[in-house]
């Protein structure tokens, strides 16, 4: 899990599964790693998959956070893809040859294991975006990965004890057949599945197939699309900045977990869908104003709740029902959604009453509807 450097560089030649084996968690005389196995319960944690950016390299972490504070928890899975392992010259990402195949072909690369775990404390800015995702869609990731995995090329992340688990669910009495032991390792679990087009994308590196494309590809596959702040373009920040302390995303600064994006969604109609979309769209852009503030925090936790609701419970009620939730809903979080985060002297004057973007986007949302409504036909 721990590295010696806190980057890892495209010209580095690394050896990645063999510093997972040295510096696996709680070995004696490094600073503090994570635990060797997680216990879980597999419905009620919250997995993310993220993109994240450090410099000019983009790479996806997976994790478990706490999704009513808006906080880290685990890092379980850490991978991006590298250029020219093999090549041992440190100015090799410099040289012409180099240069002149990333331009107009393609250099060869893979998809590496970056370790969940730092020895020094680091603290440098990445920025990312993060999303939900099952504990079943996690697994398909490490299936991925496992498939992608050779004996000089290994991924280490947390895995059930698959056997232990079976015969814990075949022996439980109390109602606790949810509960799941992850463990880091390195060792193949599941059976491989159909990895051509991502093998295809993680062996290349090239302007027209970076490390970002390869990350939104990857993301794709888990969770069938990415925001629309996710620019293809490696040069470009993502959306939202935390910082790396000892490898994993800070405890101290708020961490956003998106819902999986409307395109996820394929089956809800056509209005359900439009204001799905304008909620996403809300919520994306929200985060880029004052996102250490309780007030951001708030705000994006009840439009979340929102969005997962007219996904989920919601997704088959009729309109009719929808709105009337929305109200309630609205209503019981008026204080939260009205609060103005950015304030000019005007907004303290007696007889001037702003209304926030939230509150104004809410009311589009049961315009839509209410017009949706009237205009279908009534039997």
């Amino acid at each position: 899990m721990g590295k010696e450097n806190e980057d890892l560089s495209l010209n580095e030649d690394l050896s990645l599964s063999e510093k997972n084996e040295n510096t696996s968690p709680n070995d004696e005389n490094l600073p503090p790693s994570p635990p060797a196995s997680l216990k879980i319960n597999k419905k009620t944690a919250r997995f993310f998959i993220s993109i994240a950016k450090k410099d000019v390299h983009s790479f996806i972490m997976l994790g478990l956070y706490d999704a009513k504070n808006n906080k880290i928890q685990h890092l379980l899975c850490r991978v991006g893809k590298f250029g020219n392992l093999n090549v041992k010259d440190p100015d090799y990402v410099m040289n012409m040859q180099f240069l002149c195949n990333a331009l107009f072909f393609s250099n060869k690369a893979r998809l590496a294991d970056e370790g969940i775990w730092r020895e020094k404390i680091g603290g440098k800015p990445i920025s990312y975006q993060a999303y939900d995702i099952t504990y079943e869609q996690y697994l398909e990731f490490v299936q991925v990965l496992e498939s992608l995995q050779t004996p000089e090329n290994e991924f280490g992340c947390y895995k059930p004890d698959i056997l232990e688990d079976s015969k814990e669910s075949q022996n439980t009495d109390d109602g606790n057949d949810e509960e799941v032991t992850l463990t880091y390792t390195i060792e193949k679990l599941f059976l491989p599945v159909d990895v051509s087009e991502i093998e295809q994308s993680v062996s290349g590196l090239s302007v027209h197939n970076t490390c970002r494309h390869s990350a939104i590809e990857l993301v794709e596959k888990v969770q069938h699309g990415v925001g629309s702040l996710v620019s293809s373009n490696f040069i470009n920040d993502l959306p939202y900045e935390t910082c790396l302390i000892y490898g994993k995303p800070s405890e101290d600064i708020p961490f956003y977990v998106l819902p999986a994006p409307p395109t996820a969604f394929v089956q809800l109609d056509e209005i359900k869908a439009k204001v799905i979309s304008k909620l996403y769209t809300r919520m994306e852009n929200m985060l880029r104003l004052e996102p250490d503030s309780p007030q951001t925090q708030k705000k994006f936790l009840r439009l979340k709740e929102l969005y997962l609701d007219i996904v989920g419970p919601q997704k088959d009620s009729s309109l009719e029902s929808l709105i009337q939730n929305i109200k309630e809903w609205k209503a019981t979080n008026t204080s939260d959604l009205e609060v103005l985060r950015k304030t000019y002297f005007w907004d303290y004057l007696p007889f001037f009453k702003r209304t926030s973007s939230t509150m104004k986007l809410i009311k589009e949302v049961e315009h839509d509807l209410e017009v949706e409504i009237d205009n279908r036909p009534h039997g």
